[in-house]
């Protein structure tokens, strides 16, 4: 059986204003997102959860290693 090693990063935060331009945020999240893991890994995003704190927003990206 392999192993499957996950892994995750907390991006953020947002205002809530930034959410009235959908376009704008998209390219804000990729670029916070930057690449998932060391370069030469394989990686699958395999979620995205966004959650609110004292008034923003953030999104955990959890992704698998292999």
């Amino acid at each position: 059986m392999a192993n499957i090693a996950t892994s995750y990063k907390i991006i953020g935060p947002f205002s809530p204003k930034e959410f009235s331009d959908t376009t704008t945020l998209a390219a804000t999240i990729n670029t916070a997102a930057g690449s998932l893991g060391e370069s030469g890994d394989t990686n699958t995003l395999i979620d995205s959860v966004p959650f609110s704190m004292l008034g923003n927003v953030y999104i955990k990206l959890s992704w698998v290693v292999s």
